[in-house]
């Protein structure tokens, strides 16, 4: 959360369908105002800037006064509605139960004094793929280091059952020491029988079970970011791991060829050009033999 950061989180340029899951997990810093006083404290954290917003919720940085640490605290914003709350906390179970390196730690679950459920995350420090392709700061033998990452944490979440149907550039954070995260479980599916997996090895893998109903895997119901979204997805249809895949495609992509799979300068470019094929065009940056 430091360093040149996205003050904002703001979405992409098309944005994501469903703006109630707009992308806010907690991975920038900047000089945002404070979301309250400096004595401003919520269950043992002392909350500081605001360090990114979407249409239900909000990230600021804040201090855990207890171990004496700086936090991301994630938090609903206004008066929620119960159905609102439920899809909350049911991303915060999700995220805590995966537990591997590229995703972003749950530290802690509460409620504020007005009801309102937060959950605590790690604080990173480092800076979005969106910023880094943008800016082209980066190798592609970097970018596509960071790119096994991503491809290592999604398995792994497939495997346990989640899918997590937002991959894009602005999910993605790159850590100022190589590490990398992906970001924003908001609209993640929870296979409804939430099998076991079992590896080659024989070891049992224990699947997320979120507790709730999956609202958010209803049939007809349109949710990720244009760009980045598999045909299925556009149309409403079942989603599967092979979506997750999908936009992982689309992510190599923009890596080898310095810009993106599909115009996202608008929704009905989006539409039309995921179900077709890409057109052919130069090639953008020089790639590794």
């Amino acid at each position: 959360m430091t360093g040149e950061l996205d003050p904002t989180l703001t979405p992409d340029q098309a944005g994501p369908l469903d703006d109630a899951h707009a992308p806010t997990s907690g991975a920038t810093a900047s000089d945002a105002p404070l979301a309250g006083s400096p004595s401003t404290v919520v269950g043992g954290y002392r909350l500081g800037p605001v360090l990114g917003r979407g249409g239900m919720g909000e990230v600021l940085l804040a201090e855990d006064l207890r171990f004496g640490r700086d936090v991301a605290v994630k938090r609903m914003r206004n008066a929620p509605t119960t159905d609102a709350i439920t899809r909350f906390l049911r991303e915060a179970k999700i995220q805590a139960r995966l537990d591997h390196p590229a995703i972003v730690p749950v530290h802690d679950l509460g409620y504020d004094a007005e009801g309102r459920p937060f959950f605590t995350m790690k604080r990173l420090a480092g800076t979005t793929l969106q910023e880094v392709l943008a800016a082209r700061s980066a190798t592609v033998q970097k970018l596509l280091r960071a790119f096994v990452g991503v491809s290592f944490a999604i398995h792994f979440a497939h495997e346990r059952g989640v899918i997590h149907r937002d991959l894009k550039p602005a999910n993605i954070t790159l850590g100022d020491y190589d590490e990398v995260y992906v970001l924003d479980w908001g609209i993640a599916r929870v296979l409804a029988d939430g099998p076991t997996a079992t590896r080659n090895s024989g070891s049992t893998v224990s699947a997320v079970t979120s507790g709730e109903t999956d609202s958010n895997t209803q049939l007809g119901a349109v949710l990720g970011t244009p760009g980045y979204m598999s045909p299925e997805q556009l149309r409403g249809d079942e989603v599967t791991a092979a979506t997750d895949v999908y936009a992982l495609g689309a992510l190599l992509f923009e890596i080898l060829a310095g810009e993106p799979l599909h115009a996202r300068d608008a929704l009905g470019t989006a539409l039309t050009g995921t179900a077709a094929s890409p057109a052919r065009r130069q090639q953008q940056r020089a790639l590794p033999a």
